[in-house]
Parts: structure tokens; sequence; C-alpha cells
């Protein structure tokens, strides 16, 4: 069954704008219990807890996280969003590329494939199964 196009825009929009707020029990509303994410820079599923101790590890560390020319479109299963994460990571602006791939079931996101341009994360973004953090 396809999801609704407005549903699936307003989810995604919700996801670019929490992201920016550092607010991990308010990005967690919309986390379905039974949420996986999977990143290109250490593939492997992460559970929803696992997750948010990742969001929870990136938070202490970025500063003034914005994305910027964010797109969203929705899907049948879902949404894609592209955007560029800028921010200041350790001391040092940085500017990179995403793009998410959202399933979505009873209206929360339920899996999560993220491709995300590590290259401007070099101290964080270790080999490939250390992950970013």
């Amino acid at each position: 069954m396809a999801v609704d196009r407005e549903e699936a825009l307003r989810i995604g929009h919700f996801w670019a704008t929490v992201s920016e707020e550092h607010n991990v029990p308010k990005f967690a509303t919309i986390l379905h219990d039974d949420f996986v994410m999977w990143y290109n820079f250490d593939p492997k599923d992460r559970t929803k807890d696992e997750f948010i101790e990742t969001l929870k590890s990136a938070h202490a560390i970025f500063e003034n996280q914005v994305n910027e020319n964010t797109r969203i479109t929705p899907t049948e299963e879902g949404f894609v969003l592209q955007a560029t994460l800028r921010g200041i990571l350790d001391g040092q602006p940085i500017s990179s590329p995403y793009c998410m791939i959202a399933k979505i079931k009873d209206g929360k996101v339920i899996r999560g494939d993220e491709y995300f341009d590590t290259a401007q994360l070099p101290k964080y973004a270790g080999p490939v199964g250390e992950g970013m953090i």
C-alpha cells in the first residue's frame, strides 16, 4: 500500500527540521518502534535505541547544524531527503551532502538508509565498520 504523498512530505519536513534542533526526544517521536537506520560509511543496521545513541553522540560534537538546499521527494514507500549538512565540527566548519531514503509505516519512519559524504569528516568517519563517531 502506497504512503500518502502529503504524509510523506510532512514527515520528511519534520525529519529535516528536527535534525537541526538537537532535540532527541522530539526526534524520537517520528520513529516507528521497529525503526532501523543504515549508513553507507558503517553498513550495519542500527535499532531505534542504537540510532538514538548515535544522535546523542553526534549532537555532543556538532554545533550550528543546518540543512541547506533541502529537497524532499515523496516515494511509494516514504520519501527521499537530499540536503547539504553544514555546521561546526570540532571547531571547524563542514559542508557535506547527504541523501536519506526513508520508509514510512503507520505514520512513522520505520527505516532510513543514509548516504553521507564523509570526506568532510575525516577525524570522525573511520574505516568501514568503525562508524562515524
